[in-house]
C-alpha cells in the first residue's frame, strides 16, 4: 500500500494524496455512524487523474470508496476494509458549461448544489430539482448517487428526474458517456438515445462507476412565489390535504411536521440567525413595498405562533405570474380547509426560501442531541398505513427508547405527483463524533450542551431503524442513500437481483468500486 499511494503521489500530485491520520478519521465518520479508516485520502483535479487513480486501484485490486460532501448517515461511503482508498470529489469543482441557448449546465461532481445555484441565479436560471436543504456542502454528484429531493420536488421529482447524461469512470478506469453523448459526435443535450444508460448510476451509491461530469436541464427561475402555512388536528388529514396538493401540482415544496419536530426547528435557531435570515427574506421580495411587507409580517410572527400547534405543513408555489402563484395558493387554502387546516403565519416557507442552503447545524438536536433520520417513499394511499406501522415500531421498542432517553419526530414531505416522503426522526443524548465537530459552525457548537457518551445507545437506535427498514422493505417502500442501511439486493426479485449483479461485473469487474454498499459484491 505504501508503494502504491507513492505510485499516486507521482502520477497525480503530493497535495493530492493525503494521509494525515486526523483527516482518515474524519472521513472514516458519517452523520450516524463510523468505519475503518481508508490508507490515503485522494482528491483528483480532473477526469483524467480520476482515471489514472481507479487504474492503479483496479491493478493492484485496492477497494475505491467516493465520497461527495460527506452528509449522509446510512453508511454509503463507509468501509469494513483495511486497505481501501477514499475518493474526496471536492476538487472537481467546476461548472464547465452554462448553455441557455440549449437549456443544460454541465458541472464537475464534486460541485455543490449551493454553488451551482449562485452562478445560475444571475443569469435567471436554475435546475429543475435545484438541490437538497444540505446544498451548502452537498454535492451534486453525491446527492445524484444518494438521488434525494426538496427544492423543486413538488413540481419536478427528484434530483434524479433533473439529470440528462453523466461521463462516468467505471471500475476499469474507461470513461463511459450517457445520454445523447453516449453516440459519437453528439453532446449531452438529450438524457434518451435508445435505453437510459443515464437512469443506471442515479440513486447507485457509487456502486456501478465515479461520477465524473453531470448534464443538468435548465429552467426560468420563477417570477413569483407565494407562501402558505397550516396546522391540523392529526397526522391522517395533514397527509390527506397534502396528498391532494400533490396529485394537483400546486407547490415546488410541501413539507410537514409533528408536534415534537417543529418544536426542535424552533429552538434551533439563535436571535443572530433570525435577523440573519429575515435579512434573506427582505432582500428575496421585489418591490420596496414588497419588502416592507413581508419583513414586517415575519418579524410579528417571532417564534411563538408555533407554541401550541399539533401537526402542520408549509407550501411554497412558484408561478410566471404574480398572480398564478397566487391562485395555486388559493387552491391549496381550499384544500387545506375543506381537512379541517387552520391557517398559521407563513414565517417558515418564507424564510427557507429566501435562504435554502443554510448551515448544517440541524444534525444535531436543538440540546445537542445526537440526531438520525430514517425514511419512506410510499404511494399517496398507503401514507397513513405506513404511519402508524413505523409508531407500532417505536410501541414495541418503548422500553429502550424510555431507557436511553430516545426521542422521536416526523418530517413529512412530497414528491412530484405520486409519492409522500415519511420520515422519522430520532433524537438521543450522547456524545458528537468528528464529523459533527467539523461541519457545524463554531459558534453554534460552543452554544450547545454537551453530552457524554451514552454506551448502548447508538445500539439502540441502530436497532430500531433496522426494524423499520425492515418493516418499510416488507411493505414495498422505497428509499433514497440507501448505503448499507436500506434493503436493496435482497429485496429484488431474483430477475432483477441477477441483472443488477450482471451489470455490476460488466461495469467493476475487479469488485473495487464501493464493494458493499447496496449489497453488491463484497460485503453481501
Amino acid at each position: 500500500m505504501n508503494a502504491m499511494i507513492d505510485t499516486l503521489r507521482q502520477s497525480l500530485s503530493p497535495a493530492a494524496v493525503q494521509t494525515d491520520p486526523e483527516l482518515l478519521d474524519l472521513y472514516a465518520h458519517d452523520v450516524f455512524g463510523s468505519g475503518k479508516p481508508a490508507s490515503a485520502v485522494i482528491r483528483p483535479a480532473s477526469t483524467d487523474d480520476l482515471q489514472a487513480l481507479v487504474k492503479v486501484c483496479a491493478d493492484r485490486g485496492t477497494p475505491l470508496v467516493s465520497r461527495g460532501g460527506g452528509m449522509s448517515y446510512t453508511a454509503g461511503y463507509l468501509s469494513d476494509r483495511d486497505d481501501g482508498i477514499l475518493l474526496d470529489m471536492s476538487s472537481m469543482n467546476r461548472i464547465l458549461d452554462v448553455n441557455a441557448t440549449d437549456a443544460h449546465v454541465t458541472v464537475e461532481a464534486g460541485t455543490t448544489w449551493s454553488a451551482l445555484h449562485e452562478t445560475l441565479a444571475p443569469l435567471g436560471l436554475r435546475t429543475p430539482f435545484w438541490g437538497t436543504l444540505s446544498g451548502r456542502h452537498a454535492t451534486v454528484g453525491g446527492g445524484l448517487s444518494q438521488n434525494g429531493v426538496f427544492w423543486g420536488s413538488g413540481y419536478h421529482g427528484t434530483a434524479g428526474d433533473s439529470v440528462l447524461g453523466f461521463s462516468v469512470v467505471t471500475g476499469t478506469g474507461d470513461l463511459l458517456h450517457t445520454g445523447s453523448a453516449s453516440q459519437h459526435r453528439a453532446s449531452a443535450f438529450s438524457r434518451y438515445f435508445g435505453p437510459d444508460l443515464t437512469g443506471l448510476f442515479i440513486g447507485d451509491c457509487g456502486a456501478l462507476g465515479i461520477k465524473a461530469t453531470i448534464t443538468l436541464p435548465l429552467i426560468p427561475v420563477a417570477a413569483a412565489k407565494a407562501f402558505t402555512s397550516f396546522a391540523f388536528p392529526d397526522a391522517e388529514a395533514m397527509m390527506a390535504a397534502m396528498s391532494e396538493i400533490s396529485r394537483r401540482a400546486l407547490a415546488s415544496e410541501c413539507f410537514g411536521f409533528d408536534p415534537y419536530l417543529q418544536q426542535q426547528r424552533m429552538q434551533r435557531a439563535s436571535l443572530a440567525a433570525d435577523v440573519s435570515q429575515l435579512s434573506g427574506v427582505i432582500k428575496a421580495q421585489g418591490s420596496l413595498k414588497e419588502k416592507i411587507v413581508a419583513g414586517a409580517k415575519v418579524a410579528m410572527a417571532g417564534r411563538r405562533f408555533m407554541d401550541d400547534v399539533g401537526w402542520s405543513f408549509s407550501t411554497v408555489s412558484e408561478g410566471r405570474t404574480e398572480q398564478e402563484a397566487a391562485a395555486q395558493a388559493e387552491e391549496i387554502r381550499s384544500i387545506s380547509e375543506a381537512h379541517k387546516g387552520e391557517p398559521l403565519p407563513d414565517s417558515i416557507p418564507r424564510i427557507l426560501a429566501a435562504n435554502p442552503f443554510g448551515p448544517v447545524n440541524n444534525m444535531v438536536g436543538a440540546g445537542g442531541e445526537r440526531w438520525l433520520p430514517v425514511h419512506a417513499l410510499v404511494p399517496h394511499s398507503d401514507a397513513a398505513g405506513t404511519l402508524a406501522a413505523i409508531e407500532a415500531v417505536f410501541e414495541a421498542n418503548r422500553q429502550t427508547m424510555t431507557k436511553f432517553s430516545i426521542e422521536t419526530g416526523y418530517l413529512i414531505t412530497t414528491v412530484s405527483q405520486q409519492i409522500t416522503l415519511i420520515e422519522p426522526v430520532f433524537f438521543w443524548p450522547d456524545s458528537l463524533n468528528v464529523l459533527h465537530e467539523h461541519s457545524l459552525e463554531a459558534d453554534h457548537l460552543a452554544r450547545l450542551a454537551r453530552h457524554e457518551a451514552a454506551p448502548g445507545a447508538w445500539e439502540a437506535v441502530d436497532q430500531i431503524k433496522g426494524e423499520i427498514c425492515a418493516m418499510c422493505s416488507d411493505r414495498g417502500a422505497s428509499h433514497f442513500q440507501l448505503g448499507r442501511a436500506y434493503h436493496y439486493r435482497n429485496a429484488l426479485r431474483p430477475e432483477s437481483a441477477q441483472l443488477v449483479d450482471a451489470i455490476k461485473q460488466t461495469l467493476d469487474p475487479h469488485g473495487i468500486i464501493n464493494p458493499g454498499v447496496l449489497g453488491l459484491g463484497h460485503g453481501n
